[in-house]
């Protein structure tokens, strides 16, 4: 009779996936709070051009 099957590579494999997806999105959400901030910015000097 053979024992349970040896899954330990899988379960490493999945977490890693799971932490590189989740590594990724991070990233992405940070890097679209800086192009909004950096908008905000602009779009807050434009506006104070404007009034001049």
């Amino acid at each position: 009779m053979e024992g349970p099957a040896e899954t330990t590579v899988y379960m490493i494999a999945g977490y890693a996936v799971i932490f590189g997806v989740l590594f990724l999105y991070i990233t992405s959400l940070w890097v679209r709070h800086v192009n909004l901030s950096r908008d905000e910015a602009t779009l807050r000097d434009l506006e104070r051009d404007d009034q001049s």
